[in-house]
């Protein structure tokens, strides 16, 4: 592992409180400069223009005019309303106003927003060449604002950003976010070829023809659990078009990570993963939301990763049949299009490279530690905690912001002061949460079980606590989860990596990676777990270390995820409707199926005896007399090597913290358990957990979503 590099960040905002005003400075003289130098420069009309009349869209109209029978004008006339909802449009005024208000607010929300200057200034140098694509993490809707407000700083060309068509529909907000520079897309292309075709074309002339950086999240959506999650490919494909089709000589992308004192939508995330859907975006909520907006919320952290250079990570674009066709008609192959599903997973990683490890977060990992080993933590103890930790993730690569521990530590608690805070003796709290009655409309869209207010109120602080803890994960997860296999038993190096790899396959949409690089990752964590005595090497075989203390952070950061698998799977195989044997030979059988071309009455014969069997079962479940309903646990997604990996670990122990059941729970009155709590057998079945306390509410349903918070 490597140190990593002290970062310098600089408050872009200190200047407008002591050089000049908000006024002063967005009405400056200003001179943007672009990304790629042309003969000729183009206008946001002008290039709408180009889009209506392209070679592409002529052809394809043709084609499904042809193939459908449709009127060729009225087509047209469709691509001409498609562009006049999702073209950008740039008015100098509308920037200057929206500057001064972006300013006011940040003013309100006592923010600074600190940026990776350096990064800043050499990616600046570098202009002129080629087109620029910014990809930030996507954290927060003020995501949408913070980059554009850096290039203006900067002196950088206003990006054309792609926002969703939920702001498109808000009064006065949407028509100012197009005239500063935003384009709207539709969330699914399904269904309309015609406005996939002119997407599709919008973005390439973007990207070729339009000198100002074009900005996107790679991953699509906020990501509701603070963590990376798995890049969608369509926005980058399009993107990549101009350099396959070499109609711009490269592209260079500059991953952005966005981290957060504190996340606007904190409370609202919570929320939605206990099933609260989220509320439509409008003006008018926007509107009533400035008011929870004056308040301390810490400071906002723009670091700027490694540009890649699209055509050298490619080692240069190869030719293609694609190549013979006219310019405007050439599209991505199939070979091409697992090239930039590559340059996603690598920007995806690259920007996990770059988090920013905050205050914020190094108090969250030392309260959720405490809270696991329910005991509360002094004032002076939380420091000494924090300047640990803030050692180990260096040591780990990671980037810290640090420059005054306990200033910050100090700060933050304002900043989450509905959160945590020092009680009467100076130990650190974790405040339990407000009960809310949930409305009969909003059950009707909640998704999974309805909870109880009492379970929703212990289960929110949890979650919110784990939302700050979750991007530095990406640094401990490598290293906890070999400590975790070297705790079974002595094993050699092979057989570690065997296992390792498995529970990655397990976890790999809780924690994102690309397998290219596990081997070098795997290498790097066995010598860090090595040279700082988390693990040893005695004979050619790994045995545990003897830093009880490092050990313990490691093996609870990873405890969770596993936990749950491992609970979903005992549930699972309780129920015994079909043996497990028999479960994997049906997959299996499937599998043939489908890769093997065995004819379709085969086919057909498996399924209609599929489907029998499964109504029998499903009859036979019905008519069993049932008791009172255990809790249920939902999983999506679960590998089928869960078992394999569970068998080996009856070793472990972990330790009950605090669970989200309102009947366990210390946080009634604002506190944290003062006793501590029971070992329990990680092997053991559910039903003989809930016996230990009193048996939770019949409607408590813990889900396993894709994305989770704990």
């Amino acid at each position: 592992m490597k140190m990593s590099e002290v970062v310098e960040f600089r408050d872009i905002l200190l200047a407008r409180k002591m050089e000049s005003g908000i006024f002063q400075f967005m009405t400056r003289a200003w001179h943007p400069l672009r990304t790629f130098n042309m003969d000729k420069y183009y206008s946001p009309q002008e290039l709408k223009g180009m889009v209506l009349d392209s070679v592409y869209l002529d052809s394809f109209i043709e084609a499904e005019s042809a193939r459908n029978g449709v009127c060729k004008v009225k087509m047209k006339k469709e691509v001409m309303n498609y562009l006049e909802e999702m073209c950008l449009d740039k008015k100098m005024h509308v920037i200057r106003w929206m500057g001064i208000a972006f300013l006011k607010i940040s003013f309100m929300m006592k923010i600074g927003i600190f940026v990776n200057e350096p990064a800043v200034l050499k990616l600046r140098s570098s202009m002129k060449t080629n087109p620029i694509l910014f990809l930030p993490t996507h954290r927060s809707y003020a995501d949408f604002c913070l980059m554009t407000y850096l290039c203006y700083h900067y002196d950088i060309d206003l990006p054309a950003v792609a926002a969703g068509m939920d702001f498109y529909s808000m009064a006065v907000v949407g028509k100012a976010m197009r005239e500063t520079g935003a384009f709207y897309i539709r969330r699914t292309l399904a269904g309309d070829h015609l406005y996939a075709a002119t997407l599709k074309q919008y973005v390439r002339t973007l990207v070729s023809k339009y000198p100002s950086p074009i900005e996107f999240f790679l991953e699509g959506t906020r990501s509701r659990s603070n963590k990376s999650l798995p890049p969608k490919y369509g926005m980058l494909s399009m993107s990549l078009v101009p350099l396959f089709a070499r109609e711009v000589s490269d592209i260079t992308i500059v991953p952005v990570n966005l981290s957060y004192d504190r996340l606007m939508e904190h409370g609202l995330f919570a929320y939605e993963h206990v099933g609260v859907p989220k509320p439509k975006e409008s003006t008018g909520g926007l509107l009533k939301s400035l008011y929870s907006l004056n308040d301390h919320y810490g400071n906002i952290y723009i670091n700027i990763g490694t540009p890649l250079s699209v055509k050298s990570y490619l080692n240069n674009i190869s030719n293609t049949n694609e190549m013979l066709k006219p310019v405007d008609l050439q599209q991505l192959t199939p070979e091409q299009f697992k090239q930039v599903q590559s340059v996603a997973n690598r920007v995806i990683i690259l920007q996990q490279k770059c988090t920013v490890a905050t205050i914020s977060n190094l108090l969250a990992l030392v309260l959720m530690s405490s809270l696991i080993e329910n005991r509360l933590l002094s004032l002076d103890e939380v420091l000494s905690q924090v300047e640990w930790m803030i050692t180990v993730l260096r040591t780990l690569g990671a980037t810290v912001f640090e420059n005054d521990v306990r200033g910050n530590v100090n700060r933050i608690l304002v900043v989450h002061s509905k959160m945590v805070k020092l009680d009467k003796e100076r130990r650190l709290r974790l405040l339990s949460g407000t009960l809310m009655d949930v409305s009969s409309d909003v059950q009707k869209k909640m998704k999974g079980h309805i909870l109880k207010a009492e379970t929703m109120a212990t289960a929110i602080p949890i979650i919110q606590l784990q939302l700050y803890v979750n991007p530095i994960l990406y640094y401990l997860v490598p290293p906890a989860i070999v400590l975790l296999i070297v705790l079974r038993r002595p094993i050699t190096k092979d057989e570690l990596s065997s296992d390792y790899h498995q529970i990655r396959k397990l976890l790999r949409h809780e924690f994102f990676h690309i397998e290219e690089t596990e081997e070098k990752t795997l290498a790097e964590s066995i010598d860090y777990c090595i040279q700082n005595n988390v693990i040893a090497s005695v004979h050619g075989q790994l045995v545990p270390g003897n830093d009880a203390r490092l050990q313990f952070l490691l093996k609870w950061s990873i405890w969770p995820a596993l936990t749950i698998l491992s609970l979903a799977a005992d549930i699972m195989t309780e129920v015994n409707l079909i043996p497990l044997m028999e479960i994997k030979g049906y997959i299996r059988l499937l599998y043939f199926i489908l890769e093997k071309d065995v004819g379709i009455s085969l086919g057909a014969v498996v399924l209609v005896i599929s489907f029998v069997v499964s109504t029998v079962l499903v009859v036979r479940l019905v008519r069993r007399p049932r008791g009172k309903p255990p809790p249920v646990i939902q999983v999506v997604q679960l590998d089928d090597l869960t078992r394999n990996y569970i068998d080996t670990m009856a070793e472990n122990k972990v330790r009950a913290s605090c669970s989200l059941r309102s009947c366990s729970s210390g946080y009634s009155d604002g506190s944290v358990l003062d006793e501590v709590a029971p070992a329990i057998d990680r092997r053991r079945k559910p039903p003989a957990i809930w016996e230990q306390w009193d048996a939770p509410p019949p409607d408590v349903t813990l889900t396993l979503h894709r994305e989770s918070a704990v």
